[in-house]
């Protein structure tokens, strides 16, 4: 099958709206209608862009197809000097493994840190360099060193250079995809999330990660930062005992994001397939 570059869908669609308007101008189709056709088709790109678990803009890893019992934690937006060593020992209490997809300004300021997470056996991954709230506007050179700085500065902490990555957010653009094929980087997502820097109150969290969990999810919590609970808790530090408690009772294991693709294989959400 022939692949399909997600630059060229963009391309694509930004032309015929420019030959719609065209046509518009020459007064062949009403002016009310191209308007509505030409917002309909940016409005799809932009929804597209900000769909965390969308194909539309690149291959994207939702969830694992394994014979394993196994679902992969995965931690955003640290590491954070407080929380990422308290999720550690969780971790080492329950024997359970995790990726941990770091920022770059976060890592430079805490290298010991992410050596400390890597020599316990946890897979270090790339979360940006900045974790910009305008990732999703950046022109390709930029992006570029988002992710290279990242890239260069985990690899140069763990030995092990990042093989997944995760946008801020997960908010992307079309010129994203081709530089991570070139790089050879795969784009991960999630099946659940617990919206834990939101919302402090354990149980909805905890439900929200464990609802209709089946083996090969991709569970996503944070390390970075977490919503405090009335006696000024990070949620986390709740939810995470229970959490892995509750995957253990369904005769499921915890571990690293790689691991778990390893044992059966992606099931990418694909319209479209980047240029490798």
């Amino acid at each position: 099958m022939a692949r399909i570059d997600a630059r060229d869908v963009f391309r694509m669609v930004n032309i015929l709206d420019g030959i719609v308007t065209v046509v518009a101008a020459t007064h062949v189709l009403p002016l009310e209608a191209t308007l509505g056709a030409v917002v309909a088709s940016q409005a799809a790109l932009a929804a597209a862009c900000l769909c965390p678990r969308c194909s539309f803009v690149g291959p994207t890893i939702t969830r694992a197809t394994t014979a394993e019992r196994q679902v992969a934690l995965t931690f955003d937006d640290g590491p954070n000097e407080t929380l990422s060593p308290r999720i550690l020992d969780i971790l080492a209490q329950y024997r359970a493994k995790a990726s941990f997809f770091c920022i770059g300004t976060q890592a430079r300021r805490r290298p010991e840190l992410v050596r400390r997470l890597a020599m316990a056996g946890h897979t270090i991954e790339n979360h940006s360099w900045s974790h910009s709230a305008r990732f999703a506007l950046l022109g390709p050179q930029k992006l570029a060193r988002e992710i290279d700085d990242t890239q260069n500065l985990l690899a140069d902490l763990c030995g092990r250079l990042p093989a997944y990555f995760r946008a801020p957010a997960g908010f992307r653009n079309p010129w994203l995809a081709p530089l991570l094929a070139e790089r050879a980087l795969h784009y991960a997502a999630w099946s659940r999330r617990g919206f834990d820097t939101l919302d402090a109150v354990p149980a909805r969290v905890l439900r929200r990660v464990l609802r209709h969990i089946q083996p090969g999810a991709i569970l996503l919590l944070h390390d970075g930062r977490n919503a405090c609970d009335r006696q000024g808790h990070p949620v986390i530090e709740t939810v995470l005992p229970t959490l892995l408690q509750e995957i253990e009772a369904r005769g499921l294991r915890a571990v690293d994001l790689p691991t778990l693709l390893a044992a059966g294989g992606s099931v990418e959400r694909l319209s479209m397939r980047s240029r490798a």
